[in-house]
């Protein structure tokens, strides 16, 4: 049978940070189950020349942050001056354009309200099962309308448009979810909060990572590991893995590994789905982080990418934000999109879902091709990954003309991207965050290492497992790194 010393499951981030600490040196090896390395980071080529990422798309912070440092030494980070498009546009449901005062105005009131909500992270008077939306709605509305009274008519368009963006900075599937007590635990680092990339995203971090990696017999690819057991005779660990580069499953192999140890990496999604069935014989291992599994959160967003031939909105324009009254005039679609929807049998409350979830577009700056970013959170995120790509596009599109009161025919789409993070169910969503039924404890549970005999045998890495920077691509490298170097401690001994 096929041994090694370490395996290391997962090529995301925390993998291959994993396998850069371990070091030529150490006989490991970094399977991963979809057919390709980054896991929630994933860059594909849009049009030609042009790269858009699907999942991780910045860099969030410079202070302590090491990706930060990486990114900058390979010379993919796009300057700040060389982002020209950086006004905010702001447009009501009546085709109204929001003075940019204003928008200026309600933006510091609503950080400065965010920044309260975190100060209260270590107050044990407030309980954990106190959501972020009941002090949101407690607060959120009057400080508004305090700080400025003209707001009347947009104050509730501005709360429902930062509610939508809140569901997408946590990745919760309503803020309900959300824990008011541990909101603050995420530790924001100087600099830029969201650091963006030249053309190529994260494909030369990840390029960089992986050459780490001496050569490719220590990858193993569309493998997934699904049952895990320590041999208490050998105090070694049996790995059973399906092999999915086959295209039925009877056709796909199972093979067998022994190792010393395993860093597992993979998205707390999936564990939610297979925890207890991969460790099923591991009584203790299974008591030791169940609950935990349970109880942190992990949801969805998406993002649908839009790609035109021209622009057609301002050019010093690099955000569009929709603000929806309660009571707006329901959108008319064009007749083609109309028949498209009836011939597919949509349902016309799933359209409405999505059409109330659009909240914003987001120009990409790192490339002259004019292209606009649509981010879904909510149960939007997980509705639209059943519409096709062309249908999904043509709803944003026009939504979007019918804000700026243009002719959606004149300005057509040239090609139209989705992330589908839900569907893949080797990920099952985007980023974890701490949720009404959970506390630092469950973190620190999901992280803490199973060590049968007294020595680990498995270890937990990935972004949920980060103290505080949970979410994040740098949570996720610097996990790897610290469940490496816990290893090399014990095999230096």
């Amino acid at each position: 049978m096929e041994s090694v010393k370490v395996i290391i499951v997962g090529g995301g981030a925390a993998g291959l940070a994993a396998a850069k600490t371990l070091g030529s040196n150490v006989d490991y090896l970094l399977i991963e189950a979809q057919n390709y390395i980054g896991g929630r980071i994933r860059t594909i080529d849009a049009v030609p020349n042009v790269t858009v990422d699907l999942g991780a798309q910045f860099i969030h912070g410079e202070t302590n942050n090491l990706l930060y440092e990486i990114c900058k030494s390979l010379d993919c980070i796009l300057p700040v001056t060389d982002i020209k498009s950086n006004e905010i546009l702001a447009i009501t449901s009546d085709r109204t354009i929001v003075d940019p005062e204003i928008i200026r105005q309600v933006l510091i009131v609503w950080e400065e309200l965010l920044d309260e909500a975190r100060s209260i992270f270590g107050d044990t008077t407030i309980p954990k099962n106190y959501p972020l939306s009941d002090y949101l709605l407690e607060h959120l509305k009057q400080r508004l309308l305090s700080a400025i009274p003209s707001l009347d008519n947009l104050v509730d368009a501005f709360c429902d448009f930062f509610n939508k963006g809140e569901l997408i900075e946590n990745g919760c599937f309503k803020l309900s979810d959300l824990s008011l007590a541990e909101y603050g635990s995420y530790e924001y680092l100087n600099g830029l909060y969201e650091i963006e990339f030249k053309n190529g995203g994260y494909r030369p971090f990840i390029s960089y990572m992986k050459s780490f990696i001496p050569d490719d017999n220590r990858i193993r690819l569309n493998s997934e590991v699904i049952r895990v057991k320590y041999l208490k005779e050998n105090h070694q660990l049996l790995v059973n893995i399906r092999h999915h580069d086959r295209t039925s499953e009877q056709q796909q192999q199972i093979s067998a590994i022994l190792c010393d140890h395993i860093i597992w990496t993979s998205s707390l999604g999936y564990l939610k789905e297979n925890f207890s069935s991969i460790f099923v014989d591991e009584i203790e291992l299974i008591e030791q982080k169940q609950d935990a599994i349970n109880n942190l959160g992990f949801d969805v967003i998406n993002k649908v990418i839009m790609i035109y031939e021209k622009s057609f909105w301002p050019e010093n324009v690099g955000d569009i934000i929709l603000l929806q009254a309660q009571k707006q005039k329901s959108i008319e679609f064009s007749n083609s999109l109309k028949n498209l929807l009836k011939t597919e049998k949509i349902d016309i409350q799933l359209i409405n879902t999505i059409i109330e979830a659009i909240h914003r577009y987001v120009v990409l700056p790192s490339t002259n091709i004019p292209i606009l970013i649509c981010w879904f959170g909510g149960p939007a995120a997980v509705l639209l990954e059943d519409l096709s790509e062309y249908i999904i596009g043509q709803i944003c599109h026009e939504v979007l003309c019918y804000y700026l009161n243009i002719s959606f025919k004149l300005n057509p789409l040239i090609r139209v991207l989705k992330s589908e993070w839900y569907k893949n169910k080797f990920i099952r969503g985007s980023y974890s965050y701490y949720s009404i039924k959970s506390s630092t404890k469950d973190g620190e549970q999901l992280r803490a290492t199973y060590a049968p005999d007294g020595i680990p045998r498995i270890q937990f890495a990935g972004e949920a497992t980060s103290a505080r920077a949970y979410s994040t691509v740098h949570g996720a490298l610097e996990s790897g790194i610290r469940e490496s170097n816990i290893l090399l401690s014990i095999m230096n001994k």
